[in-house]
């Protein structure tokens, strides 16, 4: 079965086609580029690629694949959540599709696609139940996931995601957009406790806000007394990820022990940084496997979604209707 997913939730247009669970071609375009100098992602910037790209990001895929339109058994597209512009072009699109080739589609929540990334070509590692987790630029979510359409949340960020944390801090430090790599790149472990930061955390829920304005307030004080300089910065922001992303991992731990959980499944940008993949399967023992999403898979794609629409649709033969609405949150 041919699957073509399609996924604009923010600022990548991309598009894969899947047989089954096997991804033949996943090709993105990014806005990036648009949206640096602007420090984060525009919304009017985005919509407006998505509209001028997606159907030649479409025709690339099919190319890679090898695979025409009328191949097709299924098209997958991301409905929710998203810049509810960007999310438009996209859901609209694969409607025109569908209607236009005769083919169901189906609507998916791209976060729970990105827990369904290290299954892409391996389905026989996907066993239920499992901790999920989303870690990206704009959502950092715990989840206790049964089957994907029996996900209940149990944690979550009650302000500012991870990764966008890590875009303002960046910004901050003058260190470009987006901040994650660049932060990665910085990090070493040998200052990861020269600076002392926190992260706010009620029960399995937490908070970023607080560690980004110590961050900018740190070295608005040590530039007062002329002391900052690229040693500085470095040491900041490695005691910044570190305390991040040790929040992270605790929380993800505490979840994993309070709900009995055996298997963690990890998506999700953030879930590219090198300090936490190597981390999180630092934590495998005692019969705890953790199944983190291969890096290129971690970021916004069509992978991912073909993916997921494609097991919800083979689960249950059910498909969405002309009348799906996008939903931004």
């Amino acid at each position: 079965m041919y699957t073509l997913g399609i996924e604009t939730s923010c600022d990548e247009t991309s598009c894969a086609i899947l047989k089954d669970y096997q991804v033949l071609s996943n090709v993105t375009l990014s806005s990036l580029k648009e949206h640096k100098k602007y420090g984060g992602v525009v919304p009017e910037i985005a919509t407006r690629a998505h509209l001028k790209n997606i159907d030649k990001v479409l025709a690339a895929a099919s190319e890679e694949a090898g695979i025409s339109l009328e191949k097709l058994d299924l098209i997958a597209v991301t409905y929710k959540p998203g810049l509810v512009g960007a999310l438009v072009v996209g859901l609209n699109f694969a409607k025109a599709l569908s209607l236009a080739l005769a083919k169901p589609f189906i609507g998916v929540n791209h976060l729970h696609a990105h827990l369904f990334a290290p299954f892409l070509n391996y389905p026989k590692k996907l066993k239920f139940p499992f901790l999920g987790v989303v870690i990206s630029g704009g959502h950092t979510e715990i989840y206790q996931v049964n089957d994907f359409d029996k996900i209940k949340i149990l944690g979550q960020t009650r302000d500012d995601a991870c990764g966008e944390v890590f875009d303002k801090v960046a910004k901050a430090y003058n260190l470009g957009y987006p901040g994650g790599p660049a932060i990665d790149k910085l990090f070493k472990a040998e200052y990861k406790d020269d600076f002392k930061f926190k992260c706010g955390k009620i029960g399995l829920d937490l908070s970023f806000s607080g560690i980004k304005t110590a961050l900018i307030y740190k070295k608005n004080e040590i530039e007062k007394k002329g002391l900052f300089n690229s040693k500085i910065k470095r040491k900041l922001v490695s005691s910044f990820q570190y305390s991040a992303l040790e929040t992270i991992i605790s929380t993800i731990l505490e979840a994993k022990n309070k709900f009995g959980m055996k298997r963690i499944v990890c998506g999700g940008g953030v879930v590219a940084n090198k300090y936490l993949r190597k981390r999180l399967k630092s934590e495998e023992k005692g019969g705890i496997k953790v199944f983190l999403a291969p890096f290129e898979y971690s970021g916004d794609n069509a992978a991912i979604v073909a993916g997921l629409g494609f097991y919800l649709y083979n689960k249950k033969r059910k498909k969405s209707t002309i009348e799906l609405k996008a939903q931004a949150n």
